[in-house]
């Protein structure tokens, strides 16, 4: 039984790794929209990225300089854990939220590995959903259930 939620968000210091998602030709403002009329953002955030018809990555944000890497990357959504945090997810068995392949790039570091897209729930029905379940939206922080802490 839930009886307490808890808000998730990444570190989010200027010592931090912040994101940037990216790819071929990206306005420096806004989503564009895909064919069907669905934003590239929120179609990232839902980890389907196989509907989008150019490649995706993930790279350092230039905002920030930091290097400090934790289960949560700041810049989303959409949002990078860890992998660690992933199996975690998943080993506590919390259901409607789902992982995704992603490239993630550092000028410094190249190729950054162990870290998984995570779409969050956006129905609020989930121990872990998004902040912003109201609007059926993605959010850089999530709701957690204390049972989900208790895990």
């Amino acid at each position: 039984m839930v009886t307490a939620w808890y808000k998730i968000k990444p570190l989010s210091t200027q010592r931090d790794f912040w994101i940037h998602t990216n790819w071929e030709g990206r306005p420096d403002l806004g989503s564009p929209r895909l064919d069907d009329g669905r934003e590239v953002f929120d179609v990232v955030a839902d980890g389907k990225l196989e509907e989008i018809p150019f490649p995706v990555w993930f790279e350092r944000s230039t905002d920030s300089r930091g290097k400090r890497r934790g289960d949560i990357l700041w810049g989303g959504p959409p949002t990078l854990v860890s992998q660690r945090f992933a199996d975690a997810v998943a080993d506590l068995g919390v259901t409607g939220c789902s992982t995704f392949d992603v490239d993630l790039f550092s000028v410094n570091e190249g190729r950054v590995e162990g870290y998984v897209g995570f779409a969050e729930n956006t129905e609020g029905t989930s121990e872990i959903s998004s902040y912003a379940w109201r609007e059926r939206a993605h959010s850089y922080a999530w709701i957690g259930s204390d049972a989900y802490f208790r895990g």
